[in-house]
């Protein structure tokens, strides 16, 4: 567990390591796997969530930042372990994100625990569907490089919308991230700082759910 340099979240803890096989172009976790010389190899990291268990104090924890922990790839057993943490540790809010969400219908979660999925706004199915019926949901548009119109966001918490960084970085439009506030229609909106620093004359809003409820 680290403390976190994104500003939505207190820590991040990647109990899960490897190469991510979604191999998105843009990946900046997979940039720094390969600058440091990481294992492509999956790994698990069960000292991580014992760091967790041992802090008192409450923390909102990312988890998975550096990969995602529900990928088809990921052993069931070793999510079934992250959902015990969490579980065995209410005074903590954890955070958690991906790119098939269709797989969060496979687990139980506690009410400390938010689930998200990550939108670029490109060739994702928008499978929402999954949140019906389902507590503490939000969406990360991040990086925003797709058109994200038309969007009915009703089974969503919280957004949270990001720019693209790193080589080669599409910068979005303004009425990309202006049409997902409006379909948010005044919930919880977080623009990152990389956004603003776009856009200077957004208004800065900086909300998280898990905090506001």
């Amino acid at each position: 567990m680290q403390k976190s340099k994104i500003e939505w979240c207190e820590f991040t803890s990647n109990p899960v390591r490897g190469k991510c096989l979604h191999a998105c172009p843009y990946c900046y976790a997979e940039r720094i796997r390969q600058r440091f010389g990481q294992p492509a190899e999956l790994s698990w990291h069960a000292d991580e969530l014992a760091q967790i268990e041992k802090r008192k104090k409450p923390a909102v924890i990312f988890m998975g930042s550096m990969h995602d922990l529900f990928g088809e790839w990921v052993p069931k057993s070793w999510i079934d372990w992250t959902l015990d943490t969490a579980k065995n540790c209410p005074q903590h809010t954890f955070l958690f994100l991906t790119k098939n969400p269709a797989r969060y219908t496979e687990f139980e979660f506690t009410p400390n625990c938010w689930i998200g999925y990550t939108d670029d706004g490109t060739s994702d199915l928008r499978n929402w569907a999954i949140f019906k019926g389902r507590k503490n949901r939000f969406v990360s548009f991040e990086p925003l490089i797709g058109d994200c119109i038309s969007l009915n966001l009703d089974m969503v918490d919280g957004v949270i919308i990001g720019a693209q960084t790193g080589p080669g970085a599409v910068k979005p439009e303004r009425w990309q991230v202006e049409g997902i506030i409006r379909a948010m229609e005044g919930k919880p909106v977080f623009l990152k700082n990389n956004l603003l620093s776009l856009f200077p004359e957004l208004h800065r809003r900086q909300e998280t759910a898990w905090v506001m409820k």
